[in-house]
């Protein structure tokens, strides 16, 4: 039952990804003001203090790759991608008319 949960989280990943993503940047730049804050209060300069931050939390885009690496199902991602390019590709290419009888 958790494998077939799983699988349908990750499926509702794939229809609102933009929406989760930006909530995931929101949460994450929270947690790296709030490691600031930390750091500045300790003694470090506000420079020193945001790249101690993003080191601590593994960089910002490492942390949002392992995060859609997680929530995503790659085979099922992969496919609607290749889909869109293919459609993207069949756009460009102008209709010729089909062979006269």
């Amino acid at each position: 039952m958790r494998k077939l949960r799983a699988v349908l989280v990750r499926l509702r990943g794939l229809l609102h990804r933009r929406r989760e993503d930006e909530d995931f940047a929101e949460e994450l730049q929270s947690h790296i003001q709030m490691h600031i804050e930390d750091n500045v209060r300790s003694g470090m300069s506000p420079e020193q203090a945001r790249r101690a931050a993003l080191l601590k939390l593994g960089g910002v885009e490492a942390t949002t790759q392992a995060y859609r690496d997680r929530n995503a199902l790659p085979l099922v991602e992969t496919l609607w991608q290749d889909l869109r390019y293919t459609l993207r590709q069949l756009r460009k290419i102008p209709a010729s008319p089909g062979p006269r009888c």
